[in-house]
């Protein structure tokens, strides 16, 4: 990890490393993967601004796009093309009442496409092309939906946002530490939209921001009920026991959570409260599972580590993408869950228990579990709480910059 020595300067340059690899170029690179691609038009916002950008990621994937006229900064010359080619909003999210603030526009009208289940991302070309430049997260719901409170209003909160930046930086630099066989999806910027989510449960309004990332294809069985298989599944229970060994994990948040108990001598299964059917070798499964844990209820987490490109089992190379479910862990006892079939709630897969040797617990000489606990860290979340009264997006950087290089020392030892 990069060390920073000037952190006092006014600057909203990233500057950290980041994972080199292919992006999609053209429009054309989602059908061949099978992802079909819905077409719609988004209105330009007008005040956006750029609160921080990887300009080393930018000048990697797109070399000079950008027009740089003489005696004018080069990142200046780039945080104009990122807005004029970004900042946008979904018609939906314009139309929404109580979902937001006032959306100022600009009067620009753009094409965007969203590949499945992309439910607040679309995918923005350059003008009057197909050449794709970004794949952006918070442009609001797609034109035949309304955003709905509080889970999927179609925003990206600011706070959102910084933890799916700092998220990424600490899995490069944990799984960099690891050897390199798992790299995460690189974020190029954080583009301030100028107004506020709401939310009417008590909790204040927060800043709505975009999340412009590398456009990537993904693995269809994480965009469509497709067979993972057992290989896959493999893989990706891998990469989470590779993220728990540094104290990190996609998989904890409870998002993809069973329960499992015996009634009347039968495993019962619920999610979120929904009793599911399982096949009966499944269910041998799950009574074997029972009996090792002396017949006590068992909580199952499923893998939820989320891809990018194309996987590699054998040998392992994995991107990883989506860190806002990622947590910081010091310890882990639920069992682990990998599916092999469509339907992941059928429970057909591969299980490791809290008691198999290969289980991991975070390593204390690694372990970055203890983020949120540091200095740093506490200035980061009180540079977001509080961005909309006194917030600056050079501060915002430096804290994020800040509370990696502090998050990151355990892996300098």
């Amino acid at each position: 990890m990069k060390r920073f020595d000037s952190l006092d300067e006014p600057n909203h340059d990233l500057d950290l490393p980041f994972a080199a690899g292919p992006r999609v170029r053209q429009l054309a690179d989602y059908a061949g993967s099978g992802q079909a691609l819905a077409e719609e038009q988004l209105l330009g916002v007008a005040g956006a601004r750029v609160l921080f950008a990887s300009y080393g990621a930018i000048r990697a994937d797109f070399d000079s796009l950008w027009a740089t006229p003489q005696d004018t900064d080069e990142q200046a010359a780039i945080d104009r093309w990122l807005l004029h080619n970004a900042a946008f909003i979904s018609t939906s999210q314009v139309a929404a009442r109580g979902i937001n603030t006032p959306i100022a526009l600009d009067g620009r009208r753009v094409t965007a496409w969203r590949p499945p289940r992309y439910g607040r991302a679309a995918v923005l070309c350059a003008p009057a092309s197909e050449q794709v430049l970004f794949d952006i997260k918070g442009i609001g719901v797609p034109p035949d939906e309304a955003p709905v409170l509080p889970y999927s209003n179609g925003l990206l909160t600011l706070a959102e946002a910084v933890h799916e930046v700092l998220m990424e930086h600490l899995v490069f630099a944990a799984m960099t530490h690891a050897g390199g066989a798992i790299t995460p999806l690189p974020a190029y910027a954080l583009i301030d939209l100028g107004f506020d989510a709401l939310w009417h449960d008590g909790r204040p309004a927060e800043p709505a921001v975009l999340l412009l990332r590398r456009p990537r294809t993904r693995p269809r069985c994480q965009w469509q009920r497709y067979r993972q298989g057992a290989e896959l599944a493999g893989a990706l229970m891998q990469a989470e026991l590779l993220l728990r060994r540094y104290g990190l994990t996609a998989s904890s948040c409870g998002a993809v959570r069973f329960q499992v108990c015996r009634e009347a001598g039968e495993p019962r299964v619920r999610r979120d409260g929904e009793t599911l059917r399982v096949s009966a070798e499944v269910a041998e499964t799950l009574q074997r599972l029972l009996a090792d844990n002396q017949g006590a209820p068992l909580l199952i987490d499923g893998v939820n580590v989320q891809l990018a490109g194309t996987a590699s089992v054998e040998p392992l190379q994995l991107q990883v993408m989506d860190f806002g479910r990622y947590r910081f862990a010091e310890g882990f006892e639920h069992h682990l869950y990998a599916w092999i079939d469509a339907d992941y709630q059928n429970l057909n897969g591969l299980y490791l228990a809290p008691g198999d040797p290969r289980y991991v617990q975070p390593d204390p000489r690694v372990s970055l579990a203890r983020t949120a606990e540091g200095p740093c860290f506490a200035e980061l979340q009180r540079q977001v709480s509080g961005f909309r009264q006194d917030g600056e997006p050079d501060r915002l950087c430096q804290a994020l910059r800040a509370a990696l290089e502090e998050a990151c020392r355990p892996l300098r030892g």
